[in-house]
């Protein structure tokens, strides 16, 4: 069995998927990846196979191998040239069996150019306040994110320090803390402590609920320059639901420095490209005292979706995938 997992696992890699999925039918067990967004079909694997592979997977990653009838989620490393992060998460279907994807992360952060993102990286220069990053699942929010705290690393020389759910790829020279609900690693108690430990750039791993979103305001008044990733399909849509929170309008004027909204689309030469609108203090201002209406220079993501359709860079099916 341990053959024909690193047989997919590294076809898949040679091929850059992030995600494995294992689809079972009555007859068998579909194999796809996700590769640029698209799901391909790599394999079958008969019912009594894809059993015994599921229960090694589930061995590796530290899951109940008994159960069958509740979601799991787990992880470990896997070595192929480099080192990655492997996330096994299966659900039970009514067939009686479960799926299963396996999420690929290298364990190592690999920073990539910042040049289309420079309007971003220089407000890391900021002493104090909030850079919220938001966008669905897959748009890109962590990988930017690390991208701006390795510059403020490497280009800055500030002190960072991360507290995440859990750490997804780990940074050289970065002190990151993973949340472990078990032993007491809160979000909240961690930042507790990291705010004693002088860090210039404290990063969040998401703004899940009200205690979270009221903590990381404080810390951004605090002196701390902070980073945090919220659901939301708009940046106007990320302050509605901060204010939904219960955080003031005075508070999100004094705190939020920007907001990024973001999508990875892919090209049509089968690139991807990383897209963005940014709503700066101004317009965050301009937001809150005109009946939530946005300036009329606002450039929203459907703005700059039909502004690469027109320069051929993306295709019509991609910008209606994209847009709302």
């Amino acid at each position: 069995m341990q053959f024909l997992l690193d047989t997919v696992l590294q076809h898949a890699l040679c091929k850059s998927a992030s995600d494995v999925h294992f689809i079972p039918t009555p007859e068998h067990v579909e194999v796809k990846l996700r590769i640029k967004d698209q799901l391909t079909r790599y394999d079958t694997l008969n019912l009594d196979t894809y059993q015994r592979l599921l229960t090694l997977l589930k061995f590796q990653a530290g899951l109940d191998v008994s159960s069958r009838h509740r979601a799991q989620s787990g992880r470990y490393i896997y070595h192929y040239k480099d080192l990655y992060y492997l996330r096994v998460s299966t659900l039970p279907l009514n067939l009686g069996t479960e799926s299963c994807v396996i999420r690929i992360t290298p364990q190592y952060f690999q920073n990539i150019s910042l040049k289309s993102t420079a309007d971003i990286s220089k407000l890391m220069e900021k002493k104090q306040g909030l850079i919220l990053f938001s966008g669905p699942t897959g748009a890109g929010k962590s990988t930017l994110m690390y991208q701006m705290v390795l510059y403020a690393k490497q280009e800055l020389n500030l002190n960072i320090i991360t507290i995440e759910d859990p750490v997804e790829q780990l940074l050289n020279g970065v002190t990151q803390i993973s949340v472990n609900e078990k032993a007491d690693i809160t979000y909240s108690a961690s930042l507790k402590a990291i705010l004693r430990c002088d860090p210039d750039v404290i990063l969040i791993g998401e703004i899940r609920d009200a205690k979270i979103a009221r903590e990381v305001i404080q810390a951004s008044l605090s002196g701390h320059l902070v980073l945090s990733t919220i659901h939301a399909n708009d940046c106007q849509g990320v302050l509605l639901r901060l204010i939904e929170m219960g955080i003031s309008y005075q508070d999100l004027l004094q705190s939020t420095n920007l907001i990024v909204n973001q999508r990875l689309v892919t090209t049509t030469n089968q690139q991807r490209q990383l897209v963005y609108e940014t709503m700066l203090n101004d317009d965050i201002q301009y937001f809150l005292s005109n009946d939530f209406q946005l300036p009329d220079t606002f450039t929203t993501l459907a703005d700059k979706l039909s502004l690469l359709k027109k320069e051929g860079v993306i295709d019509a099916a991609t910008v209606r995938k994209y847009e709302k």
